[in-house]
């Protein structure tokens, strides 16, 4: 049945008829500020006046940022009130400390959140509201016209005077308009902070919306039109992502049930947003290259970079190798029968592959190195005159300048020796240091993730580039790898960011880490960029 009742119900109890309770009982002292949304309303109405382009600037208004937390936290001050906040605190000083009809404090019942007040920290009275209850002692005040939190004593705070209370807060609760909270890094903060350090707090402000917290934008004081809070916003939207993603989880299926061909086009890696090299492919040979094709015989000079992390969590991968939290070296299983065939071919054919004339041993380029003690040939990528980098393998060995180095052929396109790096490259987020990984941090790994432990890996959604961070997990656990790793140096107390030099003191027990310390904090560009690419000779 329809309701023709339009009475308006009160229900006792809750804080605004506590208030309204007092109003009417001690009608001398403020206990509820206007809103702010005066002041908005203002901009608001400036806004829609403007006409001419003349009139772009009457819509901004200068502000001082005097709290923030981040781009969706700020506290703003309007500079023309600047006069107006003073002249209040001056006579709200002068009144609560020399006269003598000081309110006297708060009964029990009065204080509970949202009642305005009056309080002191280091001897100076503040207009605030009263934002928690902090035990039968202390409450947490709000500085309407500042913005900040405090903690003080029950005893520093005093009823409002009525004609202290008329004002609205003169700070106002603004996020950028934009952004969210998902989309900002601990890097942004910094990046944040050190603009409104390097602005003096100082910023030209475009009012967007009437509901706190307000919708702004912030532009630099001097420059015109310049946005400081665009660097970050997200990026627009892509609206071919998940066609993408269904492609590149049809290719995943097809290659984990060995059934991937030449022909299968991953769109995602081809199109999407990792790095894209342009290079000498087969499948775009000239007339002129293949008149050389024909008086010669083709060799590797360079794989297709390794395949990208999973992006689903339930498939199950093994350790290879950690150089560190920044290179976890991962396998599919596929992967470890598939790196076994190719060794086992290159070994067979070692006698028959030619040796790499002087002139090709260069950076980058593709061979096959043979170690004569255990039998072993694989292949890799010369990293310089004295080292090489195992690409199934991610490990960096020293070699001869003079060393046996061999060419791989290319007999036909797609062949097994064309095969992407067996190995895929993934970094684990919460690390200490992305420049120098902590070498606590790469012993713990070794120890929890010895060679062969199965592991899923959990993609970071902002990671887009090789390697990829996420969380390494192993089942039974609850608590992922990287949040261990984190506990256990909380628990040894080390400090993994400090970087503070010291003098080297020789102790007689003291025993140096063996092995090699001097870690790469990047993965090989082999590994993160570019496409095979061959030579004829």
């Amino acid at each position: 049945m329809k309701n023709d009742c339009r009475e308006i119900v009160e229900v006792p109890g809750g804080p605004e008829w506590k208030i309204r309770k007092l109003q009417e009982e001690f009608d001398e002292f403020c206990w509820k500020y206007p809103g702010s949304s005066v002041i908005v309303y203002y901009h608001l109405k400036r806004l829609q006046t403007c006409i001419t382009p003349e009139d772009e600037n009457q819509k901004l208004f200068y502000a001082k940022v005097s709290h923030f937390m981040s781009p969706v936290e700020i506290s703003l001050q309007p500079k023309y009130l600047s006069s107006a906040r003073k002249s209040i605190m001056d006579q709200l000083n002068v009144t609560y400390n020399f006269e003598k009809t000081v309110p006297d404090f708060f009964e029990d019942h009065q204080i509970f959140v949202s009642v305005a007040c009056a309080v002191q920290e280091l001897g100076i009275w503040y207009r605030g509201k009263i934002a928690q209850i902090s035990g039968e002692e202390h409450v947490v005040v709000e500085l309407v016209d500042f913005g900040t939190q405090i903690l003080v004593p029950r005893h520093h705070i005093r009823p409002l005077i009525r004609r202290f209370g008329r004002a609205p807060p003169l700070c106002l609760k603004c996020r950028a308009d934009g952004i969210t909270i998902n989309d900002l890094e601990i890097k942004d903060l910094h990046d944040f902070k050190n603009i409104i350090s390097d602005c003096n707090a100082l910023f030209r402000v475009e009012i967007k919306s009437v509901e706190e917290p307000f919708l702004i934008d912030l532009y630099h004081p001097t420059i015109s039109g310049f946005n400081v809070c665009q660097k970050f916003f997200p990026p627009p939207e892509d609206d071919g992502k998940l066609d993408r993603i269904a492609r590149s989880w049809n290719a995943h299926c097809k290659k984990m049930n060995e059934e991937f061909h030449e022909d299968d086009e991953d769109f995602e890696e081809e199109h999407g947003d990792g790095d894209y090299f342009p290079s000498f492919h087969p499948t775009t040979v000239t007339p002129e290259h293949q008149k050389i094709a024909r008086k010669s015989q083709k060799f590797i000079s360079r794989l297709h970079k390794c395949a990208r992390a999973p992006r689903f969590e339930q498939d199950t991968l093994l350790i290879d190798y950690i150089e560190n939290s920044q290179l976890v070296y991962l396998q599919y299983p596929w992967q470890v029968s598939k790196r076994s065939e190719i060794d086992s071919f290159l070994r067979t054919t070692w006698q028959n592959l030619p040796k790499i004339p002087e002139n090709l041993r260069q950076k980058d380029q593709i061979c096959a190195i043979r170690n004569p003690r255990i039998d072993i040939v694989c292949r890799a990528v010369i990293v310089d005159k004295s080292t090489v980098l195992l690409v199934d393998y991610g490990r960096f060995v020293k070699c001869p300048e003079n060393a046996d180095l061999r060419l791989i052929p290319a007999d036909e396109e797609g062949s097994l020796m064309c095969e992407e790096p067996m190995i895929t490259v993934v970094s684990l987020t919460r690390a200490s240091n992305n420049l120098c990984p902590h070498h606590s941090e790469t012993q713990f790994l070794r120890q929890k993730l010895p060679r062969g432990t199965q592991v899923h890996f959990k993609w970071d959604k902002k990671s887009k580039t090789t390697p990829m961070r996420g969380r390494l997990l192993i089942d039974g656990c609850r608590e992922a790898i990287n949040e261990q790793m984190v506990n256990y140096l909380k628990r040894l107390k080390i400090d993994p960011y400090c970087r503070q030099l010291d003098i080297y003191r020789q102790y007689k027990n003291h025993e140096l880490p063996r092995g090699n310390h001097t870690y790469h904090a990047t993965c090989h560009p082999h590994y993160s960029k570019g496409q095979e690419e061959f030579l004829w000779i």
